[in-house]
């Protein structure tokens, strides 16, 4: 007959002492509380391992820590999981190592890892990229990624919300998305929480970008522009935006490498339909745009034709073009870099006549034509290097009369 073994009471587990040799106060089923020569009192449990049949011994807490009645709960999940053949010390490994990988799977290093990868994006998009993770990683960063919830990110989000930065609040909400689908991706976690999110944030304001539009205005500003006396590659950089009336970060982030100057043409790919269409627009370059770009060659030091001030492997600030205004007089409720933009479509249409396609395709916008598909943005590139030629002369037309 088995020897029955009397339950331990919470009296004898609180006075047992400590001897000159360890021994045990066992309460059946394996559990005993372990009492060693120096006083320590640890609770642990004897099995058989259900497939090797060795006996072997787990230890898993010490007294007062875990009570006699925590032990026997945690006897009772380990007979449990041998019932059905699962050695618990298995088990306790696979969540040690669970654990561990949520540890290094946190937001903050998913993001990081994510952003990381993103080398086919610009350096200023990486940058932004950046700036939103630092945001969510103030609230999430420590949290795993699998551990997430979407009220954690809205939280996160909503707190920027709340200080009136809709527009950034909208990015972060992106931002997660996507770092959330590469952790699906490379099995981090189960599923995009953010898909959850959808109308939870306030939208943001449409932004109209100021723009000067009447021709006895911006001759003021041409002027302005002309006289400029900040540093050498920022003046080159003030004078050509107008006659290009490309976007800032596209002027900012052009290389050598895309320049034609034999053809005199700057071909890139506009950074807002890469992913879409990864159509290159062409632009042609004007005779007052090529003897501005030749007057900084001499000067180049750079894959990029305008470089920052700092390094030489990152394009100049977003914000350069932006102060260089301000300095010259022109807040940015009167005039934008971007609003060169809204200033050459305005008068390329109203005052020289052009055709408001044509005007759009040089944009970079797409164009389409009477049956609904898109123009190639290669097509017509001698009428739009006529109409880039008589914009820069009517420029300087503009500037001459002031």
């Amino acid at each position: 007959m088995a020897k029955i073994t009397a339950p331990l009471t919470n009296t004898q587990v609180k006075q047992a002492k400590n001897t000159d040799k360890p021994y045990k106060l066992s309460d059946g089923g394996g559990l005993y509380l372990y009492i060693s020569s120096t006083g320590t009192k640890s609770w642990r449990f004897d099995y058989t391992r259900p497939f090797t049949k060795k006996r072997a011994t787990l230890t898993f807490g010490q007294y007062p820590e875990i009570s006699l009645a925590g032990a026997r709960t945690i006897r009772a999940e380990y007979r449990a999981l041998l019932a059905i053949d699962i050695d618990p010390a298995d088990k306790i490994r696979d969540e040690a190592r669970q654990q561990r990988l949520k540890q290094n799977n946190t937001f903050e290093i998913v993001a990081a890892e994510y952003i990381e990868r993103q080398t086919h994006l610009s350096q200023d998009t990486i940058d932004h990229k950046a700036r939103y993770a630092m945001y969510l990683s103030q609230h999430l960063g420590r949290m795993p990624i699998s551990d997430i919830k979407p009220i954690d990110v809205l939280d996160a989000c909503r707190k920027v919300e709340k200080q009136g930065y809709l527009e950034t609040a909208k990015k972060m909400r992106s931002l997660a998305g996507q770092v959330f689908r590469y952790a699906v991706q490379t099995a981090r976690c189960e599923r995009d929480v953010t898909q959850d999110l959808k109308g939870a944030l306030k939208p943001p304001e449409v932004k109209h970008y100021p723009a000067i539009t009447d021709p006895e205005e911006f001759a003021i500003l041409l002027r302005a522009i002309d006289d400029y006396d900040g540093m050498f590659e920022t003046r080159i950089a003030i004078k050509i935006i107008p006659h290009l009336f490309v976007r800032s970060g596209e002027l900012r982030n052009a290389l050598w490498e895309d320049f034609d100057f034999d053809a005199r043409t700057w071909t890139f790919t506009p950074r807002k339909t890469k992913r879409k269409t990864g159509v290159s627009l062409i632009v042609p370059l004007s005779d007052q745009v090529y003897d501005l770009f030749k007057q900084l060659e001499p000067h180049k030091r750079s894959d990029f034709v305008f470089p920052s001030l700092h390094s030489t492997i990152r394009p100049m600030s977003e914000n350069t073009l932006g102060q260089a205004l301000k300095r010259l007089g022109f807040s940015g409720e009167q005039h934008t870099v971007h609003g060169f933009r809204a200033s050459a479509r305005t008068m390329l249409v109203e005052r020289l006549k052009y055709d408001e396609s044509l005007v759009e395709m040089q944009l970079g916008h797409n164009v389409r034509d009477m049956h609904g598909r898109a123009y190639n943005r290669t097509v017509f590139l001698d009428e739009r290097r006529e109409m880039m030629q008589t914009w820069s002369n009517y420029l300087d037309e503009l500037k001459s009369s002031v």
